[in-house]
C-alpha cells in the first residue's frame, strides 16, 4: 500500500520503547513504504518517538529505508521470519478475549472450533490443560453447531468429504443427523448428561466458528451457569451471538 493511503483511526495509546517499536512496525506493515511524518499522523507519536523507532528497527533487521527516498519498508528478512509462524485464525483473538473475562473466577472450561467451507474441522484454542484433543466429526456436538452454519448442500459436500477421508470407516447415523438438524434450528445445543454447551458464533459465510462450555475434571456444568457466561459473551461481543435471546431464555 502506497504512502498516500487513508488516514485511519490512530490507534490507542502506547507506553515504552519495546511498546512503540511494535506500534510503528505495524504501521510499516500496514501502510508501507510510508515516510517517517506520514508514521508520526498515523501513530499520534512524537516525531522523535518514531524516529527512535525506527533505528531500532533497522538495527534489529525488521525494516528500511528505500533507496533514494526517504519511506520505510519492512525488510525480506522480516517476510522471512514470519513464513511459516502459527497466527490466530481470522476473527478468533477478540472471541478468545472474550472467552477469557467470561471465564475469570469460574470453573469451567472453553473449546474454540473452525470449519472452513472447503477445509476440516480444527480445534484452534482450549482453556483446558494439555495437548487439544482431537474431535471426532461424526460423534461431536461441536462439530453438529459447527455444520449448522453452513447450507445443506454445504454440509452434505463437507460430511461426503470427510466419509472419504476415513476410508470408509466412519457412517452417517440417525444421531448424527438429529444433532445437526437440532443444531440447525437452535443455532446451539445443550448436552444434560455431559454437561456441555456448544453455541455457533456469527462470523464470515466461509468459515464457521463456534464455542463448547465445559467443566474441569469429572464435574459437570449446570446450565445456567453456562447461559450466565453467554450472556457475558454476548455483551461484549453482541454481532457474534445473535441467537443468544433463545439460548438465555
Amino acid at each position: 500500500m502506497s504512502d498516500d493511503s487513508g488516514k485511519g483511526r490512530p490507534p490507542a495509546p502506547v507506553t515504552g520503547s519495546a511498546g512503540r517499536a511494535l506500534l510503528v512496525l505495524r504501521l510499516v506493515l500496514e501502510h508501507g513504504p510510508v515516510s517517517p511524518q506520514r508514521l508520526t499522523e498515523l501513530s499520534g507519536l512524537s516525531r522523535t518517538a518514531v524516529h527512535r523507532a525506527i533505528h531500532a528497527l533497522i538495527e534489529g533487521g525488521f525494516v528500511r529505508y528505500q533507496l533514494g527516498k526517504m519511506h520505510v519498508i519492512g525488510t525480506a528478512g522480516m517476510r522471512d521470519r514470519v513464513q511459516g509462524a502459527f497466527f490466530s485464525p481470522p476473527g478468533i483473538d477478540a472471541i478468545s478475549r472474550a472467552v477469557d473475562a467470561a471465564l475469570k473466577g469460574r470453573r469451567t472450561q472453553c473449546d474454540i472450533a473452525v470449519l472452513p467451507r472447503d477445509g476440516e474441522v480444527a480445534l484452534v484454542e482450549t482453556t483446558a490443560p494439555g495437548e487439544i484433543p482431537e474431535t471426532d466429526f461424526f460423534e461431536s456436538d461441536l462439530v453438529s453447531v459447527l455444520l449448522a452454519h453452513f447450507e445443506p448442500v454445504d454440509v452434505t459436500r463437507i460430511t461426503a468429504r470427510t466419509l472419504r477421508d476415513t476410508g470408509g470407516a466412519a457412517r452417517v447415523g440417525s444421531e448424527f443427523l438429529d444433532r445437526y438438524r437440532q443444531a440447525h434450528y437452535q443455532g446451539y445445543l445443550w448436552n444434560g448428561p455431559e454437561g456441555t454447551l456448544c453455541v455457533r458464533l456469527n462470523t464470515e459465510p466461509e468459515r464457521a466458528v463456534a464455542i463448547r462450555l465445559f467443566a474441569r475434571g469429572t464435574a459437570r456444568l449446570r446450565q445456567r451457569d453456562c447461559v450466565e457466561i453467554v450472556r457475558e459473551m454476548g455483551h461484549t461481543l453482541p454481532e457474534m451471538f445473535p441467537n443468544l435471546a433463545t439460548i438465555t431464555n
